[in-house]
């Protein structure tokens, strides 16, 4: 069985990889550098985002060539700072049909923080290159996400509505582990003591100095 996490990026994603990491099974976060930096043959010279997302294009597997993998985070990446990035939680109708056993994990949060935390990111470099992209101003920027951030949650709870049991809704705000070990039982044994916060924004700015402004 397969697990995407479907919801945006500074939802939890580093705490649900984790998670599952510590819990025995292998995930992938984003372009795989845990494995890179363990030598993973599968990831060695590939990035599997940017393998995924041509996988697709080809009407190939999506997971082709990186089977070995039972679960995907962050499945977001900037591949050319002048093109829009490789969204592939995007294409949860596609890994829904190619794998009919897999289980998606809708996470999310409080909006206002969630629109913080992406303009904080990179002290200000992800909301820069959005401009960057766009041409819009930095709260045009935040106008645009705040669209897609209610746009993608609706999209994605229409398309489940009619299939039971294979989209979990997690909160990381209100949401407690053992419903993430509650759902993937049995076929994945989460230990829900592993849940727990990993790269928290502010923080990682304060340990880095970093001055950017916050979003209102």
């Amino acid at each position: 069985m397969r697990v995407f996490q479907i919801g945006f990026n500074k939802c939890g994603t580093t705490a649900l990889f984790r998670m599952f990491l510590r819990s025995g099974v292998k995930p992938i976060h984003s372009g795989g550098r845990y494995w890179r930096r363990r030598n993973h043959p599968a990831i060695a010279g590939r990035n599997p985002q940017v393998e995924i997302h041509i996988n697709i294009e080809a009407d190939l597997p999506a997971l082709t060539g990186l089977e070995d993998f039972q679960a995907f985070f962050d499945m977001e990446y900037v591949l050319d700072m002048n093109m829009p990035p490789v969204e592939n939680f995007r294409r949860y109708r596609v890994f829904a049909e190619q794998y009919p056993t897999a289980k998606f994990i809708l996470n999310t949060r409080n909006k206002s923080d969630w629109l913080r935390s992406r303009a904080r990111h990179n002290d200000g470099g992800y909301v820069q290159r959005a401009m960057d992209r766009t041409g819009l101003d930095h709260d045009g920027v935040l106008d645009m996400w705040s669209e897609d951030f209610d746009s993608h949650h609706a999209a994605v709870r229409r398309y489940f509505a009619d299939k039971p049991g294979r989209l979990l809704d997690f909160d990381i705000d209100h949401d407690g582990s053992e419903k993430l070990v509650d759902f993937l039982q049995p076929d994945i044994a989460l230990k829900a003591e592993h849940w727990g916060k990993w790269r928290v924004t502010d923080e990682v700015a304060a340990s880095k100095n970093w001055q950017v402004a916050l979003a209102s």
